[in-house]
């Protein structure tokens, strides 16, 4: 039997203009064809990271836990200019937000998610508060999602031409996309984290929350899957270099 490689990763560099501020941002997806492949980053755990990973019992939480950090290493990597990923380490914070220890990175944050065989990362400046989440669409949730929605997003979603499963996972992702943004995860009422206004804006599906009126989000969608990324209002994100980068992804998953 060969050996197995690591899983096919790309990094992409984002340009985020706020006011007359330009900031860097690195958006990192890892496809595998199996949990196997991901077993070939283990060499690449930080000390701290290997330790953790050895109490870890369940299949779908160790590679979720692998690829989430392997896809975190690979941007972390390009942003601090770092040859070796064993050197970098993604720690937990005390809400179990991920965080970024390696001397070159001050300042900087991650933001990680994980579906089946993929993981994600964006790495962002402090300065730029940023989140992102990637989901499965999957019809047999349709029910679930919808019960998790509000009044007024039902209303919306039953009126927008489209796949329904489609639209409540973009939904979901968004709002996914947001808590990480505030660091509460979905232990927040999901009223607090109602979507508004969502249309297409070329490629990309960009709506407003509610009640958080100085953040945005856009959306793609990628084969069966829903990438979003929330970030400042203010802020211009290049949604073309995401599209550029998720065009890479959707042609090997």
């Amino acid at each position: 039997m060969g050996e197995v490689c690591p899983p096919e990763s790309f990094v992409q560099g984002l340009d985020v203009r706020g006011g007359e501020e330009p900031y860097s941002a690195w958006l990192s997806v890892c496809c595998a064809q199996s949990a196997a492949e991901y077993q070939a980053t283990i060499p690449f755990l930080h000390p701290n990271e290997l330790a953790f990973y050895e109490g870890l019992q369940f299949e779908r939480r160790i590679t979720s836990y692998l690829a989430g950090r392997y896809a975190a290493k690979r941007a972390v990597a390009v942003s601090v200019q770092e040859e070796r990923l064993d050197r970098i380490w993604i720690d937990r914070g005390i809400l179990h937000q991920p965080l970024i220890v390696h001397p070159a990175a001050l300042n900087l944050q991650v933001s990680i998610s994980h579906c089946d065989e993929l993981g994600a990362a964006l790495v962002f400046p402090e300065a730029l508060p940023m989140g992102m989440d990637v989901e499965q669409i999957c019809p047999a949730r349709q029910a679930v999602l919808a019960g998790q929605m509000t009044e007024r997003e039902r209303e919306r979603i039953g009126a927008q031409p489209g796949s329904e499963a489609l639209l409540m996972t973009l939904y979901w992702s968004a709002k996914e996309a947001l808590s990480k943004v505030l660091k509460t995860g979905l232990g927040v009422p999901f009223e607090f984290l109602e979507i508004t206004g969502l249309e297409q804006q070329g490629t990309a599906w960009v709506a407003a929350y509610s009640h958080f009126p100085q953040f945005q989000v856009a959306g793609w969608v990628v084969g069966e899957r829903v990438f979003a990324i929330a970030y400042p209002k203010d802020c211009r994100l290049d949604l073309e270099a995401v599209q550029d980068l998720l065009c890479k992804v959707e042609e090997v998953i």
